[in-house]
């Protein structure tokens, strides 16, 4: 018995359906697809984090 070939395409059509279902929700921040706005915001916020650790740090050698 051979199996045809549109068993497999469709089997691999609804993994991607339910990959592009699920997909949005596992977002990373960057800022390919941000509106102007959102990627100043998210260039200010990693600019507040890499400040505040490297202040951890200064905080952590001088104690």
């Amino acid at each position: 018995m051979t199996v045809k070939p549109f068993f497999p395409v469709f089997i691999v059509l609804v993994g991607v359906v339910i990959y592009a279902y699920h997909a949005p929700e596992q977002r990373p921040e960057s800022g390919v697809t941000a509106t102007p706005k959102e990627y100043i915001e998210l260039v200010e916020k990693q600019k507040a984090e890499r400040v505040r650790e490297r202040q951890e740090k200064r905080d952590a050698v001088t104690e």
